[in-house]
């Protein structure tokens, strides 16, 4: 079975994470390092570039060159999403005003996972949660937090190269 390219939501904190050192700089390096082997694409808007500009390593820096050296930086306009799920948002009655301003704040991710295939790769578990609780947007979460364990972790890695066998909306 020829490998699929899917389309990732990469969020900022693990461009953050990604480094040299042991532990979790190692385990965001190998996932980005694993995104790019397998030859997945990964989103990117106008959004993204504040932020990944920003917080991004200096791995992450040589990540993305390689990511659009091979032409796997895929552009998009997450304008629609963004306006539906920030909505929605708002429109939360159980959510307190903290909950709502974290989901806020991440609304361009989420805007991004539904304008591709409904995946992102972040160290954000406490948005996850939130977006488990309280949206219903069929996101699949591939999280590389710091406190996982060495098997846990490989969990993600093992996940990306599924992926690579599935098409999109299969899982």
């Amino acid at each position: 079975m020829a490998k699929v390219s899917r389309l990732l939501v990469i969020d900022a904190s693990v461009l953050r994470g990604a480094g040299e050192k042991a532990g979790h700089s190692a385990h965001c390096t190998q996932v980005l390092s694993t995104i790019l082997e397998i030859c997945h694409r990964a989103v990117f808007c106008s959004e993204f570039q504040t932020e990944w500009n920003k917080h991004q390593s200096r791995m992450a820096v040589k990540w993305r060159a390689a990511m659009n050296a091979r032409k796997k930086l895929i552009r998009i306009d997450i304008q629609t999403h963004t306006k539906r799920i920030a909505a929605q948002v708002d429109d939360l009655l159980e959510a307190t005003a903290a909950q709502k301003a974290a989901l806020e704040k991440d609304v361009h991710l989420l805007a991004a996972a539904a304008h591709s295939e409904n995946v992102i790769v972040t160290g954000d578990d406490a948005l996850r949660e939130l977006c488990d609780l309280h949206l219903d947007e069929g996101i699949e979460w591939l999280l590389v937090l710091p406190e996982e364990a060495v098997l846990v972790r490989q969990i993600t890695i093992d996940r990306l190269f599924e992926l690579s066998n599935t098409r999109a909306g299969s899982r």
